[in-house]
């Protein structure tokens, strides 16, 4: 799979998840040192925005490596005779390629207007439910993978941040609250170009579907827990 295949399996599942783009177009840029290219995409509830006086969005972005790019290009046996020489590659098998998806979902209070902080009380509250949301009514990562994750044998497949505040300090030196965050991201797994294709092998789709409808109902939760931290 190229970066053009997976840039439209990306697309049709963004249509799919009836979540509303923010701007025309998403943001792509490739890095001139190692050719590593990046896409990222703002969306908003579903709905729009009813949260005020935040702004609630969605940042999703993934990164598509030099690598991939070569695997998506020439076969993987090709691929590692280049890099080992063809009599050291003959035996060995590659393992399929990955794409990091990384989420971001945040809450900002207007431009240029930061908002009283919410008391320790109203913050640990938003932090409980968020938390408790996040990882058992909306999780924003897949079921089996919270379930190893509590159980401390998952493999590094997918990540959540803690809850995450920004704060800025105005000329009479009072903090205020500015954005509050949270990140997560899972590794998407991607077909190899084999000579002899591996039925086992299926494409990102059903994958990057799931992972469009998580994330659609956790931002939802997002913008409906953000009442906490309204000033009172």
């Amino acid at each position: 799979m190229n970066y053009d295949s997976f840039r439209a399996a990306w697309t049709y599942a963004l249509r799919e998840s009836r979540l509303r783009q923010i701007g025309l177009n998403a943001t792509e840029s490739l890095d001139l040192q190692d050719l590593d290219r990046t896409y990222k995409v703002y969306v908003e509830p579903l709905g729009g925005q009813d949260a005020p006086p935040f702004c609630v969005t969605a940042t999703r972005s993934w990164t598509w490596d030099n690598l991939n790019t070569v695997r998506g290009t020439i076969r993987d046996e090709n691929v590692l005779a280049e890099m080992l020489g063809r009599d050291q590659a003959e035996a060995l098998v590659t393992e399929q390629p990955y794409v990091r998806v990384d989420i971001q979902l945040s809450a900002s209070a207007p431009y240029d207007k930061a908002l009283r902080l919410p008391s320790k009380a109203a913050w640990a509250r938003w932090v409980h439910e968020i938390v408790e949301r996040l990882d058992h009514v909306e999780p924003l990562l897949p079921e089996e993978i919270l379930g190893e994750r509590r159980m401390g044998t998952t493999d590094v497949l997918a990540w959540q941040d803690s809850p995450k505040i920004t704060v800025v300090c105005n000329p009479t030196g009072e903090l205020l609250l500015e954005r509050v965050e949270v990140s997560a991201g899972q590794l998407i797994t991607l077909p190899r170009l084999l000579e002899s294709p591996d039925e086992d092998d299926r494409g990102p789709e059903a994958q990057l579907t799931d992972f469009f409808h998580r994330v659609r109902a956790a931002l939802s939760a997002w913008m409906q827990a953000v009442d906490h931290l309204r000033p009172e």
